[in-house]
């Protein structure tokens, strides 16, 4: 049975409070110091402490504050004047919500009805636990906790899912937001939100921008299984963190549990009737979609079924203090965590940035046969063509190779179960003399593909994942020029999660695409990410873009995005994903061949420290009407010399920071001058108004040579 949803917000609110009952100036802002001793009218206490930070609540309200016992400085959970503020009660609200619950009414056919409360209706208790605090919330049909364990140099706030109490069985929960105004900014403060839209964006406070619409985003992308639609073309959100940074004090958020099912949304001054800047994690506790009714004109939205199975939910807050901190501090800590909490344990060669190829083998194309048009498979690259063109690249040091479409099952859009090279492309004795080149030369190959769009191989539309309204997910083709389905090209099938273990490899674009299957199984995006792991092998995958929790189990990794997808909201565009792995994993930007501006690409990939990458095919003649008619720019008769040029100009810099961290990164000039320094001590600094490129204070290259 299908549930339908109505959209109820429960605000865990605390309207009635003053924080004249905390502080006796009225106005004090978020980063005043609070010493340890507090009058006996105040109320407020020191629930732990550890020789780094003190934990504070006021127990009437639930209002906290992490203390950093050194500078005194003290991050609230709420905004400590919000109410002396102008804004609407219900803003206010809001604002001074530790929690913030949605929820669905499974009886009623209405949607986008939200409901907020005008006055407190939930209680709230707070209970001392080791090392910490538990809030404990009764409102309504809902009854539920959030611990927080203070640790050695971090704060851990920890949603346990089984203990939601959902007492009607009309009314389930959707998605919580926890601590949601945690590190809020009036509009008098001055810093910036860092969030990992594609490399990496900061949205500055109070940036004018009140038009615009407010940053949200699903990290790791969308749930393809439910929203299979392109709805727009955006970069991806690949790390599950955002960063608050003002004055010299920064806080990382790392949504270390129920990453697999989250939004990132940050509001600046002036947004949604209110003065403050904000950004938080939503978390989804259970999936809705759409149900067309009748004729398809009438939509209603329906819930997921069952128990929520998200895993548990958890957040972790690093502070940090320093003199003019910003984002490469930030990411330092974030690549910190990753080495030490999930295992992120390769390092990059010394002298070493190799050259990486993507060859696409074959296609699908429509001809007629006896006048009746059928589907026959289509050379685009044979694995003799390869040869030539590796050899034609001269003598290159070192190489990565990727193969697409390399076997009969990639070329008909099937998952491999094995590895058999295609017939069409020159059969299993030509492609030996491709591996016989590569192997003579030291260089490494992968086989990749577009796995979770396969069917086939005894695994067909029954073995695909259904979506929660019951229908099969169906992926339609998209035009290249307008980012819109094609409807003349034949729309594929995903392949449930409950399949993965029969992939041949999970080399390519599903190390960065997580979906679920609510069919019979009903496998999460949570339980998908599981089964990803279990099958997948340590440190030997050639990664497509990269998802965080893929990273410890990545050799390479190519098209990480130079910019981000440059909303309205945001102001200027960092490589945070780069500064986290440089040094720890190899990577490339996207192809450069791709790209519109060859020059700016090269520039930037050299200052981001990454790799250089290309797309190439045998020849473009045979491309139109198949799935690689966007090639036509990968052509290698106009290529591979200046592969090798670009290379060879490129690669000693990169070779000499391979294994080195980037510690500075400065953007000057509007973003026409970028400096990015390195643990080795060099500098890479590229202009892109004058187009050259300088290491160590001397250009190496100048514009288009």
């Amino acid at each position: 049975m299908y549930r339908i949803k109505i959209l109820l917000i429960l605000m865990i609110s605390f309207f009635s409070m003053t924080f004249s009952e905390i502080r006796t100036d009225a106005t004090v802002k978020s980063s005043d110091y609070v010493p340890p001793e507090f009058s006996d009218n105040t109320e407020m206490r020191t629930v732990t402490e550890n020789e780094n930070y003190r934990l504070l609540v006021y127990d009437k309200k639930a209002i906290f504050g992490l203390q950093d016992r050194k500078s005194g400085y003290i991050w609230w959970s709420s905004p400590v004047d919000v109410l002396n503020d102008d804004i609407k009660p219900v803003v206010a609200e809001n604002l001074m919500s530790s929690a913030v619950l949605k929820y669905g009414n499974l009886g009623n056919h209405t949607e986008n009805n939200y409901v907020r409360s005008d006055s407190p209706v939930c209680t709230v208790g707070v209970s001392d636990i080791p090392d910490g605090m538990r809030i404990d919330y009764n409102s309504g049909n809902f009854h539920f906790y959030v611990d927080y364990v203070l640790e050695k140099d971090c704060l851990r706030a920890v949603f346990d899912t089984s203990g939601l109490v959902e007492k009607s069985s009309s009314e389930i929960a959707t998605e919580i937001t926890i601590a949601g105004n945690f590190g809020a900014s009036d509009d008098t403060e001055s810093g910036y939100f860092i969030v990992p839209d594609g490399c990496g964006t900061l949205i500055n406070f109070n940036n004018g921008k009140t038009d615009a619409d407010s940053y949200r985003q699903k990290i790791y992308g969308e749930n393809v299984a439910i929203i299979p639609e392109k709805i727009s073309y955006t970069e991806q959100a690949y790390l599950p963190i955002y960063s608050i940074v003002r004055e010299n004090n920064a806080l990382l958020a790392i949504a270390s549990q129920g990453d697999t099912d989250v939004y990132i949304t940050a509001n600046v001054s002036g947004q949604s009737g209110s003065n403050y800047n904000t950004c938080n994690f939503t978390f989804i506790l259970r999936n809705t979609d759409n149900y067309h009714m009748g004729d398809g004109t009438e939509n209603i939205t329906v819930f997921e079924n069952g128990d929520i199975d998200c895993g548990n939910i958890e957040i972790i807050y690093y502070p940090i203090v320093k003199d003019d901190v910003n984002y490469v501090d930030v990411a330092e800590i974030y690549r910190k965590y990753l080495i030490e909490k999930c295992g992120l344990a390769g390092s990059v060669p010394e002298n070493y940035s190799p050259l990486y190829i993507k060859f696409y083998g074959g296609a699908e194309k429509k001809k007629t046969f006896c006048g009746i048009p059928v589907m026959r498979k289509q050379k685009i690259t044979s694995y003799v063509e390869a040869v030539e063109i590796l050899e034609k690249l001269g003598d290159i040091d070192s190489m990565i190779i990727a193969g697409q479409n390399f076997t009969d099952s990639g070329i008909e859009n099937k998952f491999d179960t094995d590895f058999r090279p295609s017939g069409v492309l020159g059969g299993e004795r030509d492609f030996n003399k491709l591996m016989k080149l590569i192997k003579e030369n030291n260089y490494e190959f992968y086989t990749v593909s577009d796995t979770e769009y396969f069917s086939g191989n005894g695994l067909g539309i029954f073995s695909g994942t259904m979506r929660i309204s019951g229908s099969y997910t169906q992926i339609p083709s998209y035009n290249p020029a307008f980012s819109k389905p094609d409807n003349s090209r034949k729309k594929h099938y995903l392949l449930s999660p409950d399949n993965f273990d029969k992939i041949y490899n999970f080399s390519g674009k599903l190390t960065s695409v997580l979906y679920g299957d609510y069919g019979r199984n009903k496998i999460t995006r949570y339980r998908s990410r599981e089964i990803i792991r279990k099958n997948i092998s340590d440190g030997d995958v050639f990664a497509d873009g990269a998802n965080a929790y893929i990273l410890p189990y990545v050799r390479h990794v190519i098209n990480i995005p130079l910019h981000s997808s440059r909303f309205d909201i945001s102001d200027m565009d960092v490589p945070f994903y780069q500064i986290v792995l440089h040094g720890i994993v190899p990577y490339t930007s996207t192809a450069i061949n791709a790209s519109a501006d060859i020059d700016d690409i090269l520039l930037m990939s050299a200052v981001t420290g990454s790799s250089l990458y290309y797309d190439l095919i045998g020849s473009a003649e045979e491309i139109g009407d198949t799935e690689f008619d966007y090639l036509f720019y990968a052509d290698s008769a106009y290529w591979t010399d200046t592969v090798s040029r670009q290379y060879g100009i490129i690669s000693p810099v990169l070779k000499t920071v391979s294994n080195a961290t980037i510690t500075g990164y400065t953007v000057e000039n509007d973003g026409q001058t970028i400096t990015a320094e390195f643990s080795s001590g060099d500098v890479i600094k590229s202009d892109f108004s004058g187009k050259t490129l300088a290491f160590n204070d001397k250009i190496i290259y100048t514009g288009s040579e």
